[in-house]
């Protein structure tokens, strides 16, 4: 890690390391962009692979210091050769921070469910619906008593999906455990005392 950026996290969180959370409602949000890039292909084309976009406004209450119950609700749209897809969810968390001070680890266990549509260029549209539970470790830097920064940097996740043809009416089911090292994500939250 730069020692800059070490220097400056040491800093954050000496500057309110008594800083408490219980009774803070947190109201944040995020937006991640995948863009796929380009493949080569056997004939030495260039495929696009696509790119995906997802928009995640959160709110969740600390209901004593270090511990916070919330929702989550997204949208994805998701593109590329074959199609797209659009996805919203649902996901009620539990977060545990550790430690103290303006700078936190913490814990965050989701588990909800989606829904949406795909648009194929070829072959049969679809709807799906899904179930997931999602356990992901973060940060949670607080800036000043009203704005913190947060992410994300990895995600163990179980994964339900039903997927329907529209014309012919057949589903297919599939469970699916993941682990993603590199699944980061960054969002800003506005703190509140109500």
């Amino acid at each position: 890690m730069n020692r800059g950026i070490l220097g400056i996290l040491l800093l954050l969180s000496t500057l309110t390391a008594s800083a408490q959370y219980g009774g803070d409602w947190v109201v944040g949000g995020r937006v991640n962009y995948v863009g796929g890039g380009k493949i080569v292909t056997p004939d030495r084309g260039r495929v696009n692979t696509g790119f995906t976009l997802k928009v995640a406004p959160s709110l969740a209450y600390f209901i004593r210091n270090g511990i916070a119950l919330g929702v989550i609700t997204s949208y994805e749209f998701m593109k590329d050769s074959q199609g797209h897809q659009h996805t919203g969810e649902v996901l009620p968390f539990l977060r545990y921070d550790v430690g103290g001070g303006s700078v936190r680890f913490f814990m965050q266990l989701e588990s909800g469910c989606g829904w949406g549509k795909s648009r194929m260029k070829e072959g049969a549209d679809g709807k799906h619906f899904l179930w997931t539970t999602n356990l992901k470790p973060g940060l949670f830097i607080r800036i000043t008593d009203h704005w913190a920064a947060e992410a994300t940097f990895s995600c163990l996740q179980y994964k339900h999906v039903k997927a329907t043809d529209l014309d012919s009416g057949e589903s297919v089911v599939r469970d699916k455990w993941d682990f993603t090292w590199l699944d980061i994500s960054f969002g800003v939250a506005a703190i509140l005392k109500l």
